[in-house]
């Protein structure tokens, strides 16, 4: 099963670990070890709130809006060069207990992506930019405009899924992969107007990050 395909209320990446976690944990219940039982409890509680994977859709109906493709806080809103051209950047930081199911940010055609697999270093750390995992992603639009999408992971013990086809369709909201805990970086062509601010806090497949063809 594909990652956009994955609707249940909990991602398939967790069923084979909740399963585990759940059995021990009742093996425990039945056993009469308290210690053990709450320990498999809270980490079975905490790998349903990471892999929980609720419907979202946006009230958004302007068909040049750019839907938010990840959960958490607009660290900074910048203009940058890539390759010679002028566009805008929206960073962004999940944590562990956003939701982590990655979603196109509207209805687009995968134009590319690199995948770069790597350590887990704290961000704050200068190496992680070169060593982390790594994904980056490039969205087309039907009118053409294309933007670039850069996922790198932080300590997390689970790996980016990205799970993606050159030529790819998805419709707004689809859902293209998982992040457990990182940043986003998701570049904007220049002629878009920004509608989020640094401290925002956004979620993906619902909250509007920009229009473009409206700067």
């Amino acid at each position: 099963m594909s990652i956009q395909n994955d609707t249940f209320i909990l991602s398939n990446r967790g069923w084979l670990i909740s399963g585990v976690l759940g059995a021990l944990f009742l093996f425990f219940t039945m056993t009469g070890l308290h210690l053990f039982q709450f320990i498999f409890g809270a980490l079975l509680l905490a790998v349903l709130m990471i892999f929980r994977n609720p419907e979202r859709n946006t009230v958004e109906t302007e068909s040049d809006a750019v839907i938010s493709s990840v959960d958490g806080i607009v660290l900074s809103v910048e203009e940058t060069n890539v390759d010679d051209q002028k566009m805008s950047k929206v960073t962004i930081m999940n944590s562990l207990w956003d939701v982590s199911m990655l979603r196109a940010p509207f209805d687009c055609e995968v134009e590319g992506f690199k995948i770069r697999h790597g350590a887990s270093l704290p961000l704050y750390n200068p190496l992680s930019d070169t060593l982390n995992e790594k994904a980056v992603i490039s969205f087309r639009s039907k009118k053409g405009d294309e933007i670039f999408i850069e996922h790198l992971s932080e300590q997390s013990c689970f790996p980016i899924g990205i799970e993606l086809e050159k030529s790819q369709k998805f419709k707004e909201g689809g859902r293209y992969g998982f992040l457990a805990k990182g940043r986003s970086v998701i570049y904007l062509p220049a002629h878009t107007r920004v509608s989020v601010n640094a401290g925002a806090s956004v979620r993906a497949g619902e909250s509007v990050i920009g229009y473009m063809n409206a700067a």
